[in-house]
């Protein structure tokens, strides 16, 4: 097959994360309504097809393939989503050695796309997307041989996530406890069963029905990585001897109109059977070769206006700048008051993505930049952007809440060196436990609290469910008492989601102060989305 129908195998697959998207939202494990598996697949994908919009009707080149994956990687966002950009990542471009599309260089690219994911994480988790990649490919694996077509490896790759996606409650025990699926891997199964589906003659290329596709700007420019590049590229001047037998022949007005496609701030100057060529251009080896056909250069210089620019911009830089992810106006404005440089929006459920992270970190303007990500899905998307920011170095502090991220700012000079910075950050975080209370949009039981829909659960540190009540105050009221070492406390922080809320927080103080008596209590608003109450216990 030709390598361009890559490009309906890949459309077919984000149609059918796309149209599965809110079922694999809804299967997030604990009973909030927060689940995004889906949302920061599909973001994934996008990348992809504005990329595929961009390519048209043409066959599919070597370049391509390194822009599919920089469009998936930088609009991928939570773990899910920046997991499957680097699935993609070896996928894509293992077919840069290819020029057709069979079960070989399909075997290849499921190969190296097992590779790079399991690569991506540093504590790989089976049960997950990264089990049945695997599986599914070992399955096609087993059985291709020479005879083995594309639909018939395709349909290998299937099956095989499909058996694999099955045994995943087996291999990770609370989906198991709750009687889930991993939803990553349901999203791996969805788009191969789509790459499938794409194969057959029927299928039909509709890009107007991926709505999110107009809004993405897959080729946007990495920070750090040629940005600016088409504004300043090389500064090339050249002095060129004219051989004897071209220099009555040159054209001074033709030359001048050909240099028109080479770049700008053109000056061209012939004395004699000298030429001296001043010029701005992307390519200085393709000037040098239109010249070269005249005569001998005499005199030649080459500057990288780019890197002078960025290394201007370097020097004129601040030394240290604090981002932060926040979800809420609350949380937004205590962050700004505590020395944050810039607020990237998003949170749970509303996941900032690479390209977003990418573009508040260059706002920050830094030689050294702090990145608190404030909640456990952004950190891996803080790593990416460690990877491609180029023009200042990232330092991230793991803090998986809002909460938590207020605690590292609250005992830091923002005003002191990275280091200490960084050094007093980690040092805030340790013993610290994150509560978090919210509404339940499930009935079940989980860790053997039974919950019922509309009831009000609490989770501690994003993981365990310790307490459930039809009535917020009695919630809350419950929930502190179960904080390890709530006792012996320091300080308990209430972020609430509304003024209400905060009041009625403020009414019980004396009940969360009998638990903790050595404990400052301090509420405010937060204004966090699908949370009640974020709170923070150190």
């Amino acid at each position: 097959m030709e390598l361009s129908v890559l490009k309906r195998m890949l459309i077919g697959g984000a149609k059918k994360i796309l149209d599965n998207k809110q079922e694999l939202n809804d299967m997030n494990v604990f009973p909030i309504p927060d689940g995004d598996t889906g949302t920061n697949m599909d973001k994934t994908m996008s990348g992809v097809l504005k990329v595929l919009l961009e390519i048209g009707d043409r066959d599919l080149e070597s370049s391509d393939f390194d822009k599919l994956y920089t469009g998936a990687l930088m609009n991928s966002q939570g773990n899910s989503g920046v997991i499957l950009s680097q699935w993609l990542k070896g996928f894509l471009k293992s077919f840069k050695d290819f020029d057709e599309l069979n079960a070989g260089s399909l075997y290849a690219g499921f190969l190296a796309g097992t590779e790079s994911a399991y690569n991506s994480v540093a504590e790989p988790v089976e049960g997950t997307f990264l089990t049945v990649c695997r599986e599914a490919q070992e399955n096609a694996e087993d059985n291709l041989d020479e005879d083995t077509t594309t639909e018939q490896f395709m349909k290998e790759i299937v099956e095989g996530a499909t058996e694999s996606l099955k045994k995943t409650p087996e291999l990770l025990p609370i989906l198991k406890e709750y009687n889930v699926l991993d939803s990553g891997a349901m999203g791996f199964v969805c788009l191969v069963t789509g790459m499938l589906e794409a194969l057959d003659d029927s299928f039909e290329i509709d890009l107007s029905e991926f709505e999110s596709v107009a809004a993405v700007d897959a080729g946007a420019s990495i920070p750090g990585m040629g940005e600016g590049l088409a504004e300043f590229g090389y500064c090339t001047e050249m002095i060129i001897q004219l051989d004897d037998d071209k220099s009555d022949s040159f054209n001074e007005t033709l030359v001048t109109s050909d240099m028109r496609d080479f770049g700008n701030s053109l000056v061209l100057v012939k004395d004699g059977k000298q030429v001296k060529i001043h010029i701005h251009t992307l390519k200085p080896e393709s000037v040098m070769a239109y010249f070269h056909k005249f005569g001998e250069f005499i005199k030649l210089k080459i500057e990288n206006m780019t890197i002078q620019h960025q290394e201007t911009l370097f020097a004129n830089k601040k030394d240290v700048a604090i981002v932060a992810v926040a979800d809420g106006d609350g949380f937004e404005k205590l962050f700004k008051e505590m020395g944050v440089a810039e607020i990237a929006k998003g949170g749970q459920s509303n996941n900032v993505s690479v390209l977003s992270l990418c573009d508040t970190c260059k706002n920050a303007s830094a030689k050294h930049i702090i990145i608190l990500p404030n909640n456990k899905n952004i950190i891996m998307t803080a790593e990416k952007v460690r990877e491609v920011m180029k023009d200042c170095e990232i330092h991230i502090i793991p803090t998986k809440s809002m909460a938590e991220g207020y605690l590292a700012l609250s005992l830091v000079d923002t005003n002191a060196s990275y280091q200490e910075i960084e050094a007093a950050m980690n040092k805030a975080l340790e013993g610290v436990h994150t509560g978090l209370i919210a509404k339940a949009d499930k009935t079940g039981v989980y860790n053997g609290i039974n919950v019922t829909s509309g009831d009000f659960i609490g989770v501690l540190d994003d993981d365990i469910i310790t307490c459930a009540s039809s009535d917020l105050k009695e919630c809350l009221e419950q929930f502190v008492p179960t904080v390890p070492g709530v006792n012996s406390c320091e300080s308990v922080m209430v972020f609430a989601d509304n003024e209400e809320d905060k009041d009625l927080a403020d009414s019980i103080n004396g009940q969360i102060k009998a638990v903790c008596p050595s404990a400052e209590i301090y509420s405010c608003i937060g204004g966090q989305k699908i949370y009640n109450y974020v709170v923070a216990f150190s």
